[in-house]
């Protein structure tokens, strides 16, 4: 396609750059766009001083690679971002095959929030959550948000925890929280049974932005001990397959 405009120009020489091509010289940007040497530098330069690109030089020689401005967009499309668009309608597909109720939670602060839920057509059925708030040690979607953390924050937020009692089986002790998180980042999926609410069960796996190894937020299916009625193997491949379907409906939009 004729690149006509410096807008074009510029957004070609910006998409020269990728993860096997993070840096380029001058002369590889020219041949990468065929852009003319004086109007690529004068794009780069422009690009530079907005900090859409840094220069560099590495054995007296200058090379270009994206700049910092990238990651504060980038920061800022993720914060505003409302998965709850990407996710209603794949929720809704594996509460229909599952017959489960099916949650979506969020990090915010240092607690997990659901906000979003579809509930099960059982004759005996869960309060919808949305809006409540619980602790990052307890129950399958908060325990997943906390075990994708970097190890810094996560180890933060426990060390300054009041770990409080919501049942029998609420996990009371760093020792104990730990070895599920830790289990979490080796299987990928986290269970709980009975941990905020007797008699039930969760599990939940992490939705990842596109592209990365950030988790952005947590799914699950919840009942009673007595609505499931498929094998945990079932359960989890539905959850990873509907997780990867969002993140590819949040890549592809």
């Amino acid at each position: 396609m004729e690149k006509n405009t410096s807008i074009d120009k510029a957004l070609s020489i910006l998409d020269c750059f990728s993860e096997r091509k993070y840096q380029l010289t001058l002369d590889e940007i020219v041949k990468e766009t065929s852009i003319p040497k004086s109007s690529s530098f004068r794009i780069i330069t422009s690009l530079e001083n907005f900090g859409y690109i840094k220069k560099h030089k590495i054995n007296n020689k200058t090379w270009y690679s994206l700049g910092y401005s990238f990651l504060e967009k980038g920061s800022i499309i993720r914060s505003n971002i409302d998965v709850r668009e990407y996710a209603r309608e794949y929720m809704k597909v594996l509460r229909n095959q599952l017959n489960l109720n099916v949650q979506l939670a969020v990090l915010d602060n240092q607690e997990a929030i659901y906000i979003e839920q579809f509930q099960s057509w059982r004759q005996i059925r869960l309060y919808p959550a949305i809006g409540r708030r619980a602790p990052l040690y307890t129950a399958a979607c908060p325990r997943v948000l906390l075990a994708y953390m970097n190890s810094t924050d996560r180890d933060w937020i426990l060390q300054n925890t009041e770990f409080k009692s919501f049942t029998n089986s609420t996990p009371l002790n760093i020792q104990v929280v730990n070895k599920k998180l830790n289990q979490i980042k080796t299987q990928g999926y986290s269970i709980s049974k009975g941990e905020l609410i007797e008699e039930t069960i969760a599990y939940a796996v992490p939705i990842y932005w596109p592209n990365s190894t950030e988790v952005i937020a947590s799914l699950s299916v919840v009942g009673l001990e007595k609505d499931f009625d498929q094998s945990e193997s079932h359960l989890i491949k539905l959850l990873k397959e509907t997780s990867k379907e969002i993140t590819d409906n949040l890549k592809n939009n």
